[in-house]
């Protein structure tokens, strides 16, 4: 048996990688087989009673279950096959009503066991439409019977005990064989999300672990850095205000320039280690959006003054009130202005404040340089800007709008930004307004 199994479908079942679809393969075969075997005992069972139409009829299903196994071999194809075996079973249950002039338990069998047959090897729409199929002979051989009609002319054959008892046995098999194979492929989906569970799981702790141990890094070398850069720029103060020497007093500014610039990229990391690491506590408080975006623009409109700029601030004259933490949105402020001021070199910022549909709007609108179309889906991430390398036009570490973002969402809000290169841009800071 092993040999002729091999010799039909050993092909089929080395290229096919699915183990559910072997399985299939497995049982059509173990079908095809048993079936003819289970013909070949009927054949001869109906040459000794001398049933003539159930011996053409039990011939024509036997030629057609062999031309089945050799097309299996010569096609490795699963799925006309399964058409082919539904139709025949199918034809074979029309038969038998018609000849017997009855639906009795037997087809009924038959009939539920090619339907479940359909849904397991062809899916869910093909498993419906068999199932109408199934349905309509049935239905209109129900009807006849209750109007009177008989379709047969001659008296209804008797259906013989062994094709009755091998048929059973075979429809016993097959529906067996579905719930099983039903069962172990339940089982093979409930292990495999279970692995899948597991190791999402595992993947999710190291994960964490390793987001907890790099902020643990940041945190700690930000603030080892930041204590010596804190006592090199005192020591910086005190030499300025105890040396009148021009050339001196030059050197020490370039000092403190750049070790406050050092100092602000150590800040920034911090912040942002702190937010992904959620030690960030919020203080929600009611804000006032036109006050503390005052107070926050003034010591910045000192360094747009510096590069001409005009500078300006709109505030809306309705209440602009909001929940946020006022410390997160001050720096969210002075992040996004401090840009623009950076990168506008002539023209003007425009700070604005509106009211609209439960919500504050903080805009931010300069005439500077401009940000590419194919780098704004990017200008949140961190430590990304869009000059890089020797080709930096500005000072930066590529964190204030990664920080002001993370900062923003905290909040329940979100930043906009629209912009085009060479003519400006314009942030807006979106915050649900507090109910009063």
């Amino acid at each position: 048996m092993k040999s002729l199994r091999d010799y039909f479908i050993g092909g089929l079942l080395e290229e096919e990688p699915d183990v559910l679809r072997r399985a299939s393969i497995l049982l059509i075969y173990n079908i095809i087989s048993v079936s003819v075997g289970a013909m070949v005992i009927v054949f001869f069972v109906y040459v000794v009673k001398g049933f003539q139409y159930q011996l053409i009829k039990t011939v024509v299903v036997l030629t057609f279950f062999i031309g089945i196994l050799f097309y299996l071999r010569a096609n490795k194809s699963v799925v006309v096959i399964c058409h082919l075996l539904i139709a025949i079973s199918y034809a074979n249950n029309v038969a038998n009503i018609y000849l017997f002039d009855d639906f009795n338990f037997f087809i009924a069998l038959l009939t539920v066991c090619n339907i479940i047959f359909a849904f397991h090897t062809l899916g869910s729409k093909a498993g419906i439409a068999y199932s109408i199929i199934h349905f309509v002979p049935i239905l209109l051989h129900t009807t006849g019977k209750y109007m009177g009609i008989h379709f047969a002319k001659d008296p209804p054959q008797q259906l013989a005990f062994v094709e009755v008892l091998v048929t059973m046995c075979l429809v016993f098999f097959i529906i067996v064989y579905l719930v099983y194979h039903y069962h172990q492929a339940y089982e093979l989906a409930k292990i495999g999300i279970q692995k899948s569970v597991e190791d999402l799981r595992t993947a999710k702790d190291l994960a964490e672990e390793s987001n907890r141990l790099k902020t643990n890094f940041l945190s700690n070398m930000s603030h080892e850095i930041r204590t010596p850069i804190n006592g090199i720029l005192g020591i910086s103060q005190v030499m300025e205000l105890e040396t009148d020497n021009e050339t001196l007093l030059k050197y020490i500014q370039l000092q403190q320039q750049s070790g406050r610039r050092l100092l602000n990229t150590i800040t920034s990391i911090l912040n942002l280690s702190r937010i992904e690491a959620e030690r960030s506590q919020l203080k929600l408080n009611a804000i006032d959006v036109n006050t503390l975006v005052s107070e926050s623009i003034l010591p910045l409109a000192e360094l747009a003054k510096g590069k001409s700029l005009a500078f300006s601030f709109k505030p809306a004259v309705e209440n602009t009130t909001c929940q946020s933490d006022e410390t997160m949105l001050y720096q969210v402020i002075n992040n996004i202005v401090g840009n623009a001021i950076k990168f506008t070199d002539k023209g003007s910022i425009t700070i604005t404040t509106r009211v609209d549909n439960q919500k504050v709007y903080i805009g931010v609108e300069d005439t500077g340089v401009g940000i590419a179309e194919d780098f704004l889906s990017r200008i949140f991430n961190s430590f990304e800007q869009e000059s890089t390398g020797r080709d930096r036009s500005h000072e930066g570490s590529g964190l204030g709008l990664s920080i002001s973002k993370k900062y923003i969402e905290l909040m329940d809000g979100e930043i906009l930004v629209q912009s085009e290169k060479n003519v400006g841009s314009t942030f807006e800071i979106v915050l649900p307004a507090y109910p009063i």
